[in-house]
């Protein structure tokens, strides 16, 4: 069996990583390489644990990175830095950068657009995009912009349900709009003849 002496018990691990014994556990032989000591019981080797807490470990994506580097990446991303910023300002590993990102921004309530999606949005657009103010001017443009369209359109579709036509004003002679008043008007004479129509005998074609 290997000498123990040196290496850290799961309860200080848990301890030091902040994180119960039975997640600790379950990061054995993943992101943690125990080793089982003469009395059975499994213990850590320091400097693979003391590489955890200074978010040292690539590719793990279960390793929690020290609450001090967090809270710089943090203040960085406050400031606008973008992730390859981040990256040399910290001396950080890119994909523990990349998901400390996504992270502030599930708390921030924000959202990250990557640049494939940028050099999409301006493809579609037809405008290059410099930084961050001008995609939101052009979002911003674009939302004014459907909506002065949509305004025209239900103005458009609004005026052609009010369009009846014309009809000749029987007291000038003149055409004149027809109005739903009209509409309404010769509903209901036409109404009354079938009605006076059907009272009686069935009208002829010379009755029309």
């Amino acid at each position: 069996m290997a000498n123990t002496a040196t290496l850290l018990t799961r309860r200080q691990v848990a301890a030091l990583l902040g994180v119960s014994e039975g997640e600790v556990k379950a990061r054995d032989n993943v992101a943690l390489h125990p080793i089982k000591g003469a009395d059975g019981s499994w213990r850590y080797p320091p400097e693979e644990i003391a590489a955890i807490l200074r978010g040292l470990v690539v590719g793990d994506s279960s390793a929690e990175p020290s609450g001090a580097v967090c809270a710089a990446a943090f203040e960085l991303f406050e400031t606008g830095k973008n992730l390859p910023s981040v990256v040399i300002t910290l001396k950080q590993p890119p994909a523990l950068v990349r998901s400390l990102r996504s992270e502030y921004d599930v708390m921030a309530a924000s959202l990250t657009v990557t640049p494939a999606s940028v050099a999409h949005i301006a493809q579609a657009l037809g405008t290059p995009i410099r930084d961050e103010a001008q995609m939101v001017s052009l979002i911003v443009d674009l939302r004014e912009r459907f909506s002065r369209e949509y305004q025209r359109g239900y103005d458009a579709g609004l005026a052609d349900a009010n369009d009846l036509g014309e009809i000749v004003d029987p007291i000038t002679g003149k055409p004149r709009p027809l109005k739903p008043d009209d509409v309404a008007a010769g509903a209901k004479a036409v109404e009354e003849r079938w009605g006076r129509t059907d009272q009686g005998k069935p009208a002829s074609r010379s009755d029309g």
